[in-house]
């Protein structure tokens, strides 16, 4: 596993950042910076700087040439949500499990699936809820600390 090396940057991956502004203000209050990335492309550049403390990524996100064949690659149904590429990326990038969680409005049986076996939380939008208690998780949780 790759050592995190900014510990204090989340990273927020989504087209549509009004969705994600309540989110911004939840990290800021406790202490922790974003990054706001709008496309796969722009976030596999974005991960290749850095292992941020989390990683949040919207399964529909623009993805452009040449990620765009290198997901279709993967299957179909990363070629239908381009942000669960992103996701396997950053899990091979050395992100544990809860470092990464991918959320959207589709509830996708193949999507659940792959997110399992990559180790990723998902997360269905509307639930305010469930992505508050994941993101308390996601503060609390040291990914540099070992498990005891």
């Amino acid at each position: 596993m790759a050592k995190t090396t900014d510990s204090k940057t989340v990273v927020l991956i989504d087209d549509e950042m009004h969705n994600m502004n309540w989110m911004v203000d939840y990290l800021s209050s406790r202490g922790f910076n974003t990054i706001n990335v709008s496309n796969a492309n722009e976030a596999v550049q974005v991960l290749d700087q850095e292992i941020y403390r989390a990683i949040i990524v919207d399964l529909n996100i623009p993805i452009l040439d040449p990620l765009i064949n290198i997901a279709l690659e993967k299957g179909d149904v990363y070629g239908r949500y381009p942000g669960l590429y992103v996701a396997f990326y950053a899990r091979n990038k050395g992100y544990r499990d809860r470092q990464v969680i991918i959320y959207s409005v589709h509830r996708d049986p193949a999507v659940s699936a792959e997110a399992t076996r990559l180790g990723c939380t998902y997360i269905i939008k509307g639930r305010p809820k469930e992505i508050k208690h994941e993101l308390d998780a996601v503060v609390k949780y040291d990914p540099t600390v070992l498990a005891q």
